[in-house]
């Protein structure tokens, strides 16, 4: 086993870590903020768009089953990244489409993928997706984490009861 991590942003942390988590290869997931000047800020904080984060997922992968490029390549098909700090409904900078490469190596392949997916025009315009060097990541709060996933649980605790 290896394992590495990555950070992602690309709308809602809830919708891309519930689908990274799903995913073979892939350890565990943080939801935070990354790419912003403020230290600690909070959902609210983050959201108003005044600390300039994205909502971000932290991915820790064994990359003996799941390579940074193929994260990579799935980040840019799960998302719209051509859409300026928005996806679907959610609007404002803490939506916008980043990733954080922690070494060389990731800047190189995130800047390789971009390219790529620019040059194939996949979307009909190219990618507002921004490459970040040494920025810091922020947990978010426990009530973040999982989001989705304990929303289910609630929806089954829920039926249970009727």
């Amino acid at each position: 086993m290896k394992i590495e991590k990555a950070y992602f942003a690309g709308g809602s942390f809830w919708d891309i870590q519930e689908i990274f988590d799903e995913m073979k290869g892939i350890l565990f997931t943080r939801v935070g903020y990354a790419g912003g000047y403020t230290n600690n800020p909070s959902y609210r904080e983050v959201c108003s768009g005044r600390t300039g984060h994205a909502q971000t997922v932290e991915v820790f992968f064994d990359s003996e089953i799941i390579s940074y490029t193929a994260l990579v390549l799935i980040f840019f098909q799960i998302h719209n990244p051509t859409t300026l700090n928005a996806q679907g409904p959610n609007k404002g900078t803490a939506f916008r489409s980043a990733l954080f490469p922690i070494d060389a190596k990731q800047k190189r392949i995130a800047i390789q993928l971009k390219k790529y997916f620019d040059d194939r025009n996949e979307y009909g315009k190219p990618s507002t997706t921004h490459i970040y060097e040494n920025t810091c990541f922020f947990e978010a709060e426990s009530w973040n984490q999982k989001f989705w996933q304990k929303q289910k649980d609630n929806f089954k605790s829920l039926r249970k009861h009727h």
